[in-house]
């Protein structure tokens, strides 16, 4: 049952791969996977001794990404086209719903002079990103995704984006826009459905995704145990700089009733996880990867 769990847990994850602007790494902390995840990732080769609590987990976490990024890509992108207000709002208020629980995240979570500062930051860098993509800066080598240069750019932008990917507020979904590379791999996970493979896409992909969702991870695992207070707060500031990543570009003959509707069920359903993840951990405990696989 905890491995089914971990599997649905994996499919929501898998979904921000899909949404542009719904950060992955938010997403794992309203699922209390987030620091279990960056531990068994930043650590996998280094503590061999803990394989058999990193695999299980990170092998269940991945079914679901897969089956989710596979079965929903194509639901999810005619979801976006046909009703992108709405579902932006609801995005919003998911995001912000995680707050309460990133402030539980830590003991100390007072404010100081260098945890605001770093909130800032993290602010900054969402909205500059966001800035780059609406003002149309994109990259222009994917005119043939399957020549040599397409693959290594595909690779490289995957890269960047796998490092976004695990850093909450942030979404790899948004360098892939930048890059010019999103469509191209949104239409390539789309044709699997129709086992149609578009080979060189989804190898640089791979490549690029995973190793930087790798390598970033220790990263984040090792800002979290020796800097938590800060680290979390830099969070937050991304995840405030993300409202304005995800506002809708337009919202005309959009219902007013409709889209309050839908920021208060995505800010519901993220506290009611939230919740939900306290009930099975310790007060102010963060649960180890052996505990969740």
């Amino acid at each position: 049952m905890k491995y089914l769990v971990l599997v649905l847990k994996g499919m929501a994850y898998g979904l921000t791969h899909i949404v542009p602007g719904l950060g992955g790494g938010i997403v794992m902390i309203l699922l209390g996977v987030y620091e279990p995840f960056v531990d068994a990732l930043g650590n996998f080769f280094l503590r061999r001794d803990r394989w058999g609590e990193y695999i299980p987990f990170l092998v269940s976490l991945g079914i679901g990404m897969a089956i989710s990024v596979v079965v929903f890509a194509h639901l999810v992108s005619a979801l976006l086209e046909r009703y992108p207000a709405p579902a932006m709002l609801f995005f919003i208020g998911l995001m912000l719903g995680t707050v309460p629980a990133v402030l539980k995240m830590h003991d100390d979570m007072k404010p100081s002079t260098g945890r605001v500062l770093t909130l800032i930051a993290g602010l900054v860098i969402v909205v500059g990103v966001r800035l780059l993509e609406r003002l149309g800066v994109q990259g222009s080598l994917m005119a043939d995704p399957s020549s040599i240069g397409g693959f290594v750019y595909t690779t490289v932008t995957s890269f960047v984006a796998g490092c976004a990917s695990v850093t909450p507020g942030l979404d790899g979904s948004y360098i892939l826009l930048l890059a010019g590379t999103y469509q191209p791999i949104l239409d390539a996970l789309s044709a699997l459905t129709s086992l149609q493979i578009h080979w060189a896409i989804l190898i640089g992909l791979g490549i690029g995704a995973g190793l930087g969702i790798i390598l970033w991870s220790k990263a984040a695992d090792t800002a979290i145990k020796r800097a938590p207070g800060i680290t979390y707060y830099g969070v937050l500031g991304l995840i405030v700089g993300s409202v304005y990543g995800l506002w809708p570009s337009s919202l005309a003959g959009a219902s007013v009733p409709v889209l309050v509707v839908a920021f208060a069920a995505g800010f519901a359903l993220a506290v009611l996880f939230s919740r939900t993840e306290e009930q099975h951990t310790a007060a102010n405990a963060v649960p180890s990867v052996k505990e969740l696989g």
